[in-house]
């Protein structure tokens, strides 16, 4: 017992003396933090996603794509983990599938384990958006696109248990910057288009106060390639990551989650009278996300969280607003390019069953580290009003906002886009094989959603 409580005793100190040095007061209680990586950068060329004209395999990889994670908790008191994924977008059923995998062996539950995609458009299919290429895919790339998602799971499960395995005593806070290079690319249909530039930032330390980790969140679309550059990239998202690491200490690891970013650019992107000048705009973006991340570190502005993340989760139905005709369907899928190979394919499934899904079940996810931080994830690309609502409702410095987030059904516009029309609110759908546009309850019923599984002391 006297071991136990001299164990105890020096991690306060530490704790204590760790935070006195960097400016934060009175010390949060430690938390245990495990981190862990590995590459998910396709062994075979495949066709990148993202854009549609694209028809041929990749051409070279100039950036590895990773999978991270960060895991809270301990076998007593059950693990909290959160998965970043250089990817378009994670399909819910692969999703499903870690948690199943995790669930065997550790028993987590499905609010506990969040999977977020850095939506990089130099990525690899994985069976988010078939339909979405000009030129079908042949049977040799459908299967490699089935053997990369197959793969993917075992990956993903190995990888959370390798961050359990790695967990330690550490000290977790918060911060908040900002960063300019996302713009509304909504101006033509809406020139008073709004924008998010914050930059949330989470931080673990060692229990001697050395960075181990940081956790970003930006609301901004990865574009910054465009389709002539046809290399495997992490685009400013991969770039962000490589350099906050060269800044921190040798070993620690950087994470970046996207916001709600779905009606946001970079800017600038997509030279394509030289697009090798691409590759020179991710990586000052990236630079700009290193930059703001390095001033915060050298700050006193951190909030520290002292409790493991309480985990909710919620399912809501969307609801489309017409069903599609059949003629129509077949009228285009006789001509060329994207909309025919929809038009294809969801004929092919009218025809063998009528199922047409006039709903999908939209999952919604809260994670509560206390009076200091609640994390919302959404799935989808989410546009820019949902994270503005949230943040004036709830408070500016204590909610953070995932999106792309364990599942990819489609764009989700609030009411105002919606009304306004235009990709985001409807011609997107057609490259997620949806049958239209939502009807208008589409935004309270998220909203209602998220505000059902809030703790009490944010609403």
């Amino acid at each position: 017992m006297k071991l136990i409580y001299m164990k105890r005793l020096i991690l306060s100190m530490l704790a204590f003396g760790a935070f006195q040095l960097t400016g934060f007061g009175e010390a949060p209680k430690p938390l245990n933090v495990g981190l862990a990586r590995v590459i998910i950068t396709p062994e075979t060329p495949v066709r990148l996603t993202g854009y549609s004209s694209r028809d041929v395999p990749f051409e070279a990889v100039h950036h590895d794509l990773w999978a991270k994670a960060m895991a809270f908790g301990d076998e007593k008191k059950g693990y909290r983990i959160i998965i970043t994924v250089d990817l378009l977008g994670i399909p819910h059923r692969i999703t499903e599938k870690v948690r199943e995998a995790l669930s065997k062996e550790i028993g987590i539950l499905p609010a506990n384990l969040s999977i977020c995609a850095s939506h990089t458009h130099s990525g690899p299919q994985i069976g988010n958006i078939v339909s979405h290429f000009h030129k079908p895919l042949d049977p040799d790339e459908l299967a490699e696109i089935a053997l990369y998602a197959m793969g993917l799971v075992p990956k993903l499960k190995d990888l959370a248990m390798d961050a359990i395995a790695n967990a330690t005593p550490s000290l977790v806070s918060h911060s908040k910057g900002e960063v300019g290079f996302a713009i509304n690319r909504r101006t033509s249909i809406n020139p008073n288009g709004v924008t998010d530039h914050s930059l949330p930032v989470m931080k673990i330390t060692d229990m001697k106060g050395e960075t181990k980790a940081v956790l970003v969140n930006y609301a901004c679309h990865a574009v910054t390639l465009g389709p002539l550059n046809n290399v495997v990239h992490g685009d400013w998202v991969g770039e962000a990551q490589l350099q906050m690491e060269e800044n921190l200490p040798p070993g620690a690891m950087a994470m970046v989650v996207i916001g709600c970013g779905a009606d946001q650019n970079s800017s600038p992107r997509m030279n394509t009278d030289n697009p090798e000048m691409d590759l020179v705009y991710a990586k000052d973006q990236g630079k700009q996300i290193a930059d703001e991340v390095q001033r915060l570190l050298a700050t006193n502005d951190w909030k520290g969280i002292g409790q493991l993340p309480e985990g909710k989760m919620k399912y809501v139905e969307l609801t489309f607003a017409t069903m599609p005709d059949p003629k129509k369907l077949a009228a285009d899928a006789k001509g060329s390019g994207r909309t025919s190979n929809y038009s294809l394919l969801l004929l092919g499934r009218m025809a063998r069953s009528g199922d047409i899904p006039e709903k999908i079940d939209y999952p919604i996810q809260v994670w509560d580290f206390g009076k200091e931080l609640v994390m919302i994830f959404m799935a989808g690309e989410v546009v820019v009003d949902y994270a503005l609502r949230l943040k004036q409702e709830l408070g500016e410095d204590r909610v953070w906002v995932n999106a792309y987030a364990n599942d990819m059904p489609c764009y989700i516009p609030s009411l105002r886009i919606l009304r306004e029309g235009g990709y985001e609110a409807e011609t997107a759908m057609i490259g997620y094989e949806k049958p239209s546009k939502f009807t208008e309850d589409v935004e309270e019923t998220i909203m209602s959603g998220i505000y059902s599984i809030l703790p009490k002391s944010s609403k």
